[in-house]
Parts: C-alpha cells; structure tokens; sequence
C-alpha cells in the first residue's frame, strides 16, 4: 500500500535508520528493540513487492538479509522467491504475516525511545508498519535482557503475548471412581478369604496396602471434575485392563540418578526399501506397531503370545456368533504369527497410536484420513476423513473413546470413535502441526508445531490456553509429566525445552543431542526424562526437581544428564516406559 506513493529509496533509508537507531542505543534497551529488525524487514520487502517493484524488493532483500537472525532462515529462503503480487496472493506465507500481527514484548522505557526516535526522524512507513502488521506487548518493569530474550524467541508470529496465559489450567488428575469400586470389591474378597483361611495377619497387610492404595487415588490438587469431558460407560474388557493396569503400576520401581532404568531396544531390520516412518508401543508392552512408506502397518507381538488372523468368510460361515467366546472362534489359530499387517491407506503412514485396552489401534497417513483398526480381527473398522492434507500424528485419549489428529492443513481435530466428522476443529498455528499430546487427565491436548510454537487447548471449550515459545525449530515430540504439571517438548533444533503447564514459564533447556530429537517419554513416577533421536542415542534426564512447582531444574544440562547410551547405526523412533519403569526403545537399523 505505501509503495504506491514512497520513492523505493525511503525504504532502504528508512530501514537503515532503525538499524542505526538499535545499534546505538543503550545496552539496556537493546535487546527489546532488536526484536523490531526481521518483522519490520519482512513487511518492506512485501510492500515493495505488491507494489510491483520486484527489483526494487530483491535489491532490499539482498542488501538487508545477513541483518536477520538464522532462525528465520526458512521463512527468508520462501520469501525471497516470492517476487511477483500475484505468488504473494497465492503465498501462504504472505497470508500468514498479513493475517497475524508479530508480537514483540518490550518495556515502556523501550517503547517511550522507539516512538521518539520514529517521530523525531518522521519515519511515517516504518511507523505504519508498526501499528498495521505489529502487537506491541507493552509491560512495567525494567528491560529484558538479551538471555532472557533468547529464552523465549523463535515462533513464527513472536513471542506471546502476556494475555496469551492468562487462562487457568485444571492441571490436576482426578480419582478414578472404578478403580476405588474395584479395590473395595478386591478388598472385600481378600477379607473373606484371610477369615475363612484365618490368616489374620495375611489379611491386615492386604489391608495395610489396599488403603495406600486408595490413598494414591485421590485427586491431586487442581483437579477438574471427573464429568468435564463426558465418557461412555466401561465395556467389561476396559474395567479389567484398567485394574490390571493398577494393579501392575503397583510394582513400579522408583528412578532416581542412582537408579537408573534398564534398556531394552527393538531394532526394526529391513526397513530401507520399505522406509519405517514410526514406531509405537502399547501401553501395556504387549505390541509393536511398525508405520511405514509403503502405507502398511505392521504390528509384533512383544510377548509370547502370538496374533492370530481372522478366519476365512467360508470358516466365519460356520461360526456361532450367539456364543461367548465369539472372539476367539472368529481367529484362525493355525495361522498364529509374530506379525500382523494391516493393509489400507493409499498413503505413507506417519504415525500410530494404541488404546488403553490394547483392541483398537489408530493411523494416520498422507492421504489424509485417520483409520481406526481392530486388533483382534487385524481389519480396519472406520475410516476418519477430514483433513485436506497429509495427518502427522495421532493420539488416543487416557481414557479412549476420543482420539486426536494433527495436520499438515495446520489443525489439530478432536475425534470420537462413535462419530465419522470432527467433535472439536482446533486452528491457530501458522504452519504444520508436527505432533500432538493429550494431557493425562484428558482435558486438554497439546500441539507442536512448524512455526516453532507448541499451544495447549481446551477440548472442552476449543480454546488455547496456552502458548509457548521459544523453539528455534520444528517440534516433533511433546511429553507430559505423569502429574500432569509439565510439559517436554523438543524438536529440529536439537534441545529439549520443559514448562510449568500452571504458569506457562520455561523451567530448563535440555542441550546434549546433536541433532533432532524425535522422541520424549517421562518415566511412571515422573523421576526420569529419556529422549532420542537422529543422533542414534538414548539420553536420560533427572526431572526430580520438578517436584516443587515454581522451582526450576538445575541450570546446566550436564548436571541433569544421568546417562547416554549410543546405538550402533539406529536412530530413535519410540521411548516408552513399562508400568514398572523399564524402558523400552526402538528404531530402525540405518545400514549406510
């Protein structure tokens, strides 16, 4: 709009005098008014090119790129092809800067020098600029440093603004009311049994730990109801894999810097040609599922049992399907192997995601459909269409029944397995979502995204609720703590970056890896961190001194770092800690 009626002279010399105007000022308020440089250079540079000046623009672009921080390579190389009014039109780039307005926090001090410096040298382009395409987070206080800046610097739009967290977060864990009405009927049996055995001691120590155990299952502080997000009744199969999977966390082995858990890593072989994308594992250890290039899923078996397809249609003819153990009847135990495939998509497949109960299995493809799959009749049962591009990443939900999907069209929906559209369509990043979390109480779920912002939303509401930044990077994985309280993230900028879910601030940065890091997994008590990667090792973190809210890990990575064991020639595609803290890993072997 200005190009129109400003000379293209004005915009280098308007441009060079905010450079000037930053480079001379005091050190106090340099580090604030450095933030001014790219967002102010991005929206010259397409000025100049909806105004038709295209040569004008490239000479701009070229004189001020080495200007510009490195993080903000990938928007500058998509830029810089952009020369013509009708590519920005169709640029969704262009869309993206014109659409969301550039936060740039910064002190009243701060702001107070910029607005005279633009007034007294009457930069009119500059300071449009600012008011049409930038928010100007104004605070009290002093300035920030340069540290704390970096801290939270990166996102495709700035950093957030101070209203972006303001929401309050029911971070807390609720009791589980069938679990308690398993224990008492447990403890009612035990009490029978320890009478008629008259074993009375046996008896008050089942006793002594049944109510430990109930005391475990309170609500933690910060809960929200049980009814907030409305689950259907528990089929009888998911109220005894929920028992059983209490029963087992029982036993879990407590973590700490002097004891470390064990590692057991599955190595996929033979995956060259066929180009393993993910691997995920149940949540109860049992199965493996392999996604792959070739849009197949693959599934192992972890135990001795094997998987046992179903039977022919003129086998399935003679079958009682009145009977009880119809489900056993339909499967062909002649035919029992150690792999399943699950064929389907008509796309890579990106990533898999396991139900509570182990009989449901979710995928996500480049065709852009979701696919809900039976795990005991191996055979797809639904299939989710919605999004208009390639699905990265899919989640069950804690508790089932809901699942979540994120997107290359920049959204993350909201399913249920009883619905064949969307509950919930969540939109807010400026780029691909790469990955997404549910939160352990199953009210909230969090993104990562390619605009190096990672967002926490409502499902209840489809709000965000929180925005964090920081990232220099894509996000690829995102963990949270088992209290629900923090939330890991990590990505292509090879660190791992941990916030306080409550007050949205940065408790520490994770550096040791040398390149991205694909895969984050809290241990069972939240004592342990394990993260991997492409850099072919396992590296295990002390989160303990997250256990007082507010405080932060230790300052340096090297104080954290409890270990680092290094594969062969495989990179890490899955951590996933068992119900009793041993850590499984797997990956493909990379031959060349």
């Amino acid at each position: 709009q200005h190009s129109r009626e400003t000379e293209p002279s004005k915009y280098d010399e308007s441009y060079i005098s905010l450079l000037e105007f930053v480079e001379k000022s005091l050190d106090l308020y340099r580090p604030e008014l450095s933030l001014l440089v790219y967002p102010v250079f991005v929206h010259l540079y397409l000025d100049l090119v909806m105004g038709g000046l295209s040569d004008a623009a490239q000479h701009f672009f070229a004189k001020f790129q080495g200007k510009q921080e490195s993080l903000y390579d990938d928007e500058l190389t998509r830029l810089r092809s952009t020369t013509t009014p009708q590519q920005l039109v169709r640029s969704e780039l262009y869309e993206s800067f014109k659409k969301n307005k550039f936060t740039v926090r910064m002190c009243k001090d701060s702001l107070q020098c910029l607005v005279k410096h633009l007034q007294v040298h009457q930069h009119t382009l500059i300071l449009n600029i600012i008011n049409q395409y930038l928010n100007l987070d104004v605070f009290d206080g002093t300035p920030r440093t340069h540290i704390d800046i970096r801290k939270t610097l990166g996102a495709m739009d700035g950093e957030a603004s101070s209203t972006a967290n303001k929401t309050k977060i029911l971070y807390g864990i609720p009791k589980d009311p069938d679990i308690v009405a398993a224990l008492a009927e447990l403890e009612e049996e035990e009490s029978e049994v320890g009478a008629e055995d008259d074993k009375p001691k046996k008896k008050k120590l089942k006793k002594e730990t049944l109510a430990g155990k109930k005391g475990k299952l309170s609500s933690t502080p910060n809960a929200p109801p049980v009814t907030r997000v409305p689950l259907p009744p528990l089929r009888d199969c998911e109220q005894a894999a929920k028992f059983v999977a209490f029963k087992e966390s029982a036993k879990c082995i407590t973590l700490g810097a002097s004891n470390l858990p064990s590692i057991c890593f599955y190595t996929i072989l033979n995956s060259f040609g066929r180009c393993l994308t993910a691997v995920s594992i149940a949540d109860n250890s049992a199965l493996l599922a392999g996604s792959f290039s070739d849009s197949i899923v693959r599934i192992w078996t972890l135990t001795p049992k094997k998987l046992c397809p179903l039977k022919q249609p003129n086998q399935l003819q003679q079958v009682t399907f009145a009977a009880e153990d119809v489900l056993e009847r339909i499967l062909d135990t002649s035919c029992s192997m150690e792999i399943q495939q699950l064929v389907g998509h008509s796309g890579p497949v990106y990533s898999t995601s396991f139900n509570p109960d182990n009989t449901f299995l979710l995928s996500g493809s480049e065709d852009g459909t979701v696919r809900l799959w039976s795990l005991q009749t191996f055979t797809a049962l639904v299939c989710f269409k919605g999004h208009n591009y390639p699905v990265w990443s899919v989640e069950f939900s804690p508790f089932g029944f809901y699942f979540i999907s994120a997107s290359q069209d920049r959204t993350v929906r909201v399913w249920s397995t009883d619905h064949n559209q969307p509950l919930r369509i969540l939109a807010g990043h400026l780029s691909d979502v790469d990955c997404c979390k549910f939160h352990p109480n199953g009210n909230y779920v969090a993104s990562g995204s390619s605009d190096r912002s990672v967002r926490i939303w409502d499902i209840v509401t489809g709000m965000c609720v929180r925005v964090f930044t920081g990232h220099k990077g894509s996000i690829q994985s995102l963990a949270f703590s088992p209290d629900g309280r923090f939330l890991a993230s990590s990505g292509t900028d090879h660190r791992i970056l941990i916030w306080s879910v409550g007050t949205a601030l940065q408790m520490c940065e994770l550096r040791g890896h040398l390149d991205t890091v694909y895969q984050l997994a809290f241990s069972r008590d939240g004592n342990v961190l394990a993260s991997g990667g492409l850099d072919n090792c396992v590296k295990l973190w002390d989160a303990s001194g997250l256990e007082e809210e507010g405080t932060k890990l230790a300052q340096t990575s090297q104080e954290c770092l409890l270990g680092s064991y290094a594969t062969k020639q495989t990179s890490v595609h899955c951590l996933h800690f068992t119900r009793k803290n041993l850590l499984l890993a797997s990956g493909p072997y990379n031959s060349s």
